[in-house]
């Protein structure tokens, strides 16, 4: 007799085996449609350059519900009107590179990217098959889970570094040479129309211009549309563009790879290929030009170099940082932070970047735990990085995260205003909008007041940054510095007289200022939605006066609620 409990068993293991496993658990990405599309709306508008205080969740919820039906429609010609109605200019926003050159990012019309992105979400399958054509996979960096609901890292690594090393160093058996070849200008070159011409070819691309017919040319007109209907460049900086760049490369990896090229990987727009001999090396370039070319693409020669093998596996700087003794137990005195500061500083200064420096400063940080420095040494390093990110202000975003928090101390929140102070007349006098929003930001969270008069504060307005004109208001409002709220919100009236272009550029700051009413009637129907709904963009953290974990605003939970309560979910 069969025992019942064995053939319950067998049954249960027979619908098992029998279950479909999801497609996507096969893909390098690992992610499914609606992951992919909560990662690009709830959390991948904003660039990461951008304060943590700006937040879109609950975003992916309500474009769901309200936006889905727009792309739901076979007529070609009303799905292409559909998609133009969404069509806006983005917020310009500048934050400095390692090197203190700008680097020009954009932050999309939230109903701009939520087309996209839904775009993209309902042909994801199709897209992440294309991206997955190249075997092995060339590609370092990409989408996939990185925390919470987050599909995007740019220094990601993932669980495969260590088969990636060990890769790496199988390369190197025979090969005499390395190639770094860098794309120049990657997003800003990358032609919409070639995002058809990589995923069904060039020549039936050419065939139709259907969206119905093509995933590429619906994808091709929805990324026209985050740039006003431009068909030159991505925007750097969401994560959706992250997505189409990869369309476009992982297409000239796999021709590539027909060509014979096996030990060769991809970061982002950087390539690398262990060469067997010089003329390999030559010929690796050239066939990489002629594949970008046929994209539209090309080679920057400034940043493409052969090098001679073996060679180090780090930049020599990385391997003095790493040798600096710190003692193994106990306290640490401030006279071994400042010799390890001194050392990233030398490093820096060597390089011609501040990279070391902020190297240094995670490193202290710790991943799981900082370094224990004892009361004095925290006292002096807080002072000292400050001191240090008002020469290097690219080490502005880092200090929070990785100094204040790690190192909280009992006079922090005066420094903190000083710095602060400090911050926001160094950005109006060199034009650095980015170190603004930040010192504004500091001053915000930690409770503190910049010691600036108003007709002085005002001057921030007078750069038209719209991320730090809206950290400013709010600065000024809880502040209750009148004159400053004025002549933001004369900023803002103004934008009224404008054309459409001027105020997509400053569509955070309106949001902000004008009413539900004003924004209707200014032709941004989609932000007078979201503003009845209470949507909220902004949410920061208080910071207590103890140092213990900031209080986190409420504004993703109210986002959340308003937006089920409004779709009835």
């Amino acid at each position: 007799m069969i025992d019942p409990t064995i053939a319950v068993t067998d049954s249960k293991l027979a619908d098992l085996l029998d279950m479909e496993i999801e497609w996507f658990y096969s893909t390098k990405e690992g992610l499914s449609p609606e992951e992919l599309l909560t990662g690009l709306l709830d959390y991948g508008l904003f660039v990461e350059k951008v304060p943590p205080c700006f937040t879109t969740k609950g975003l992916a919820a309500y474009a769901t519900e309200k936006m889905l039906g727009k792309l739901d429609e076979a007529d070609d010609k009303k799905l292409r009107e559909n998609i133009d109605k969404c069509a806006h200019d983005y917020i310009r926003y500048e934050t400095l590179r390692d090197i203190n050159i700008p680097r020009h990012l954009g932050i999309p019309h939230p109903e701009a990217y939520s087309i996209q992105a839904l775009a993209i979400s309902n042909h994801w399958k199709e897209i992440a098959t294309h991206c997955n054509k190249p075997k092995p996979s060339i590609s370092r960096i990409h989408v996939r889970h990185v925390g919470v609901g987050r599909i995007f890292e740019m220094n990601y690594k993932g669980s495969e570094r260590y088969q990636h090393e060990e890769e790496d160093i199988q390369w190197m058996a025979g090969a005499q040479f390395l190639v770094r070849a860098d794309i120049a200008s990657c997003f800003a070159s990358i032609y919409t129309h070639s995002i058809p011409w990589a995923l069904h070819e060039k020549v039936e691309a050419k065939k139709s211009n259907s969206l119905n017919a093509l995933t590429g040319n619906l994808l091709d007109k929805c990324t026209q549309n985050t740039r006003d209907k431009q068909t030159n460049g991505l925007l750097i900086g969401p994560h959706a563009s992250n997505i189409i760049s990869e369309i476009v490369l992982t297409r000239i990896d796999a021709e590539l790879q027909v060509k014979g090229y096996q030990k060769l990987k991809r970061y982002i727009d950087d390539y690398e290929f262990y060469a067997d001999t010089y003329e390999q090396a030559e010929k690796f370039i050239k066939d990489l030009g002629l594949c970008l070319r046929a994209f539209e693409m090309s080679i920057n020669d400034k940043k493409t170099h052969i090098l001679e093998l073996p060679r180090p596996s780090t930049e020599n700087w990385i391997q003095m940082l790493n040798r600096f003794a710190f003692p193994n137990d106990g306290e640490v005195k401030f006279a071994t932070v400042r010799s390890y500061l001194d050392l990233a500083l030398e490093c820096s200064q060597a390089a011609e970047k501040s990279t070391p420096l902020n190297y240094a400063i995670k490193t202290l940080a710790g991943k799981d735990s900082p370094r224990k420095l004892n009361s004095r040494a925290k006292r002096l390093y807080a002072q000292e990085v400050m001191n240090l990110a008002l020469s290097y202000p690219y080490l502005v975003p880092l200090l929070d995260e990785f100094v204040f928090d790690r190192y909280w101390h009992d006079g922090l929140q005066t420094k903190i205003a000083d710095f602060s102070t400090a911050l926001v007349r160094l950005g109006i006098r060199k034009l650095y909008p980015d170190t603004i929003a930040h010192a504004l930001y500091y001053a915000l969270k930690h409770n503190v007041t910049i010691a600036i008069d108003d007709a002085d504060l005002s001057e921030v307005v007078v750069l038209d940054d719209c991320i730090a004109n809206v950290l400013l208001l709010e600065y000024a409002t809880k502040h209750s510095r009148k004159k400053v709220m004025s002549a933001i919100k004369n900023r803002a009236k103004e934008i009224k007289s404008a054309d459409a272009r001027e105020k997509d550029k400053n569509w955070l700051l309106i949001y902000q200022v004008w009413s539900k009413k004003e924004l209707q009637g200014n032709g941004q129907v989609f932000l007078a939605e979201l503003k009845n709904m209470g949507f909220q963009f902004l949410a920061i953290p208080i910071q207590k006066p103890t140092g213990e974990k900031p209080i986190e605003n409420e504004v993703n939970a109210q986002n959340e609620t308003q937006l089920t309560q409004s779709t009835g979910a």
